[in-house]
């Protein structure tokens, strides 16, 4: 299956100076953890889009995702991880509220989705703060992960496991 992450440059973990709580990593910077990330998803394969979804069209087959720069791309699921930026949600008809986990009030969460992120439109999941998930990178990580094994699973008819590769 093929990957594609869109990243803004916007992520709040940018704003991180030190994290101690990821596991197998002694200290790093938020900017440092996410460029690790990337480095370690585009050598899997991922094909990592700087820029900014401005629409996400609901078709028969699957999604297109419009960027702010004009660029369609067109995909079966979609796993949308923001914390900020909502507006994408509320177009497409989500109706969100103050995320109680967050006490400065400014982190919303989306009302009507599944422990697993599986939300009304098909094959649309909502996963971080916006999940009401806790604000932790490890939690937040580890549940874009059930989410992909969710896909992978969908896919292949056959429950993924990575060490049986």
């Amino acid at each position: 299956m093929k990957t594609t992450i869109i990243n803004s440059g916007k992520s709040q973990i940018n704003q991180v100076s030190k994290l101690y709580n990821y596991p197998g990593i002694k200290e790093i910077s938020g900017s440092g953890l996410l460029e690790t990330m990337k480095k370690q998803a585009v050598a899997a394969g991922t094909q990592w889009v700087e820029g900014a979804a401005e629409a996400i069209i609901h078709k028969d087959n699957g999604y297109s995702v419009i960027l702010t720069d004009g660029t369609e791309l067109n995909t079966k699921y979609i796993i949308i991880a923001t914390n900020l930026q909502t507006g994408l949600l509320e177009r497409l008809g989500f109706e969100l509220t103050v995320n109680e986990k967050v006490p400065s009030g400014k982190i919303k969460k989306v009302l009507g989705i599944e422990a697993d992120g599986s939300t009304h439109l098909s094959n649309l999941y909502i996963t971080s703060l916006l999940a009401g998930i806790p604000s932790q990178s490890v939690i937040a990580a580890g549940h874009r992960a059930s989410i992909a094994i969710t896909i992978v699973t969908r896919e292949t008819g056959k429950v993924y496991m990575w060490h049986d590769k």
